[in-house]
């Protein structure tokens, strides 16, 4: 399980940090920060993700017998994915320091693609050195993080003008679908075969029960678009909780499948 729970704690963090700074930008002036502040959220992503990298690195190592200082070194400068929790932990860095100074936008989205490029490397995305295979795998993680991370902010930072918040984070919902269903069929034909075959294996079967969480988190967005509409409730909190929990949900399966061994690779 340390491989499922090391994804689960760097998604949890790329949702809070990367998720956090696209809505931070998207709902200005419309939405309150989240409990915390935004130093303090972000602060939280940052620190799940160099929580998450930790752990996957340690259990590779413990898992192989290679526990002395040299061997971390060696394995941290010396193979793919040991480069790639260093990647990931610079971005993060630099994602985090932008965010803290907020002068810029540039180092931000450098460090936001720095991060993600890091996190795509350390599973099924550096398998074979497939670099297009390692992109979907960025995108894919990108998009939930984005999706995700809005949707906690809207739910649980102090909004101001909600209908206007949930207009403007609209179409960032509708490009992360976009990304998260092109990447994810690319990436399920890819290390699970055919969509008949999936029944046939535990990686094809948890790949299912993630489509189906998926389609049920479509579901609940629908819902709150609906609160839109001038007759309803100002504040959704009900329909935002259950959106927020069901992509939780998505990010614990996807982390399982990142842990898991595909039938194809």
């Amino acid at each position: 399980m340390t491989p499922a729970a090391a994804s689960l704690l760097t998604f949890a963090g790329l949702a809070l940090l990367l998720g956090g700074a696209l809505a931070r930008r998207r709902l200005a002036g419309l939405v309150g920060a989240p409990p915390g502040g935004w130093p303090g959220w972000q602060g939280a992503g940052a620190l799940l993700i160099a929580l998450g990298v930790a752990l996957q690195v340690g259990g590779t190592l413990t898992a192989l017998g290679f526990t002395a200082p040299a061997d971390v070194l060696a394995y941290l400068t010396s193979t793919g994915p040991g480069r790639a929790a260093l990647t990931a932990l610079l971005g993060t860095a630099v994602l985090l320091t932008g965010e803290v100074l907020g002068r810029s936008s540039v180092p931000v989205g450098l460090g936001a693609a720095v991060t993600l490029w890091g996190v795509a490397g350390g599973g099924h995305g550096a398998v074979g050195g497939d670099l297009p295979m390692r992109a979907a795998h960025a995108l894919h993680a990108g998009a939930m993080a984005a999706w995700t991370g809005g949707v906690l902010v809207l739910a649980c930072g102090r909004g101001t003008n909600w209908r206007a918040a949930a207009r403007a984070f609209t179409p960032v919902a509708l490009g992360s679908v976009v990304l998260l269903s092109l990447s994810g069929l690319y990436l399920g034909l890819h290390h699970a075969g055919p969509v008949q075959a999936w029944p046939g294996s535990g990686y094809g079967t948890t790949l299912l029960l993630k489509l189906g969480v998926f389609a049920a988190t479509l579901l609940a967005a629908v819902g709150v678009r609906r609160t839109l509409a001038p007759h309803t409730a100002s504040f959704p909190r009900a329909a935002l909780a259950v959106e927020a929990g069901l992509l939780l949900v998505v990010l614990g399966v996807t982390a399982v499948l990142v842990g898991s061994v595909p039938p194809q690779t």
